[in-house]
Parts: structure tokens; sequence; C-alpha cells
């Protein structure tokens, strides 16, 4: 079995931060922590060797290449797949419902 490499940008990171921080201010410190680590850990393991079994994202429509998501819980994972790595664009989740993503190159 193909396994991939999962890369997390710095556009997602900082959304992951940011829903961290809201989930600490609303769910408390142990709380955040454990939804953090089952994140990352569901992630990595379903990107790392199944990333073609996500459906393409509706986004995949405004840019070139294909976008692809996985959904977590109540939040969309949005990828791309590059040879042997899976580049983690954004994690969209309701702390972000009124914010347009940029889906460009990072800085």
């Amino acid at each position: 079995m193909k396994r991939y490499r999962v890369e997390f940008s710095d556009d997602a990171k900082r959304d992951i931060s940011r829903s961290y921080e809201w989930g600490r201010d609303n769910w408390g410190a142990s709380a955040a922590r454990q939804w953090y680590r089952k994140l990352q850990a569901q992630t990595r393991e379903t990107l790392a060797h199944f990333p073609l079994s996500q459906p393409i994202a509706p986004e995949s429509e405004d840019v070139t290449g294909e976008i692809r998501h996985m959904i977590f819980g109540r939040y969309r994972i949005l990828f791309e797949i590059l040879g042997n790595t899976v580049r983690v664009l954004h994690v969209r989740g309701a702390f972000l419902d009124n914010e347009q993503i940029d889906l460009g190159a990072d800085e």
C-alpha cells in the first residue's frame, strides 16, 4: 500500500490554532487539547493511506489543480496531492463561517 507524506501549510496551521483557541475558551483546555490530538491523528492516518478516497472539493472549480476534502466532525480539511505528498491547505469550521479563504499559494 502506498504511503503519502502529510504536511500542513502555514494557513492550515493558523486555522487549527484559531479553532484550538476557540475550543479552549468554550470547552476548556483539556477538551481543546483532546480535539487537537484527534484532529492531527485522524488527518495524518487517513491522508497518509487513503487521500484518493476523499471527494473532490467544490473549491476545486476555482483553482488550477485538484483540491479534495476530508470531513472531521464539523470541519472540512482541504488538501491537495502532490506526488507522494498530501498538503493540507485549510481546515474550515464554524469559526471561519463568515470568512473567504484564498486557496492560492502560501506567502
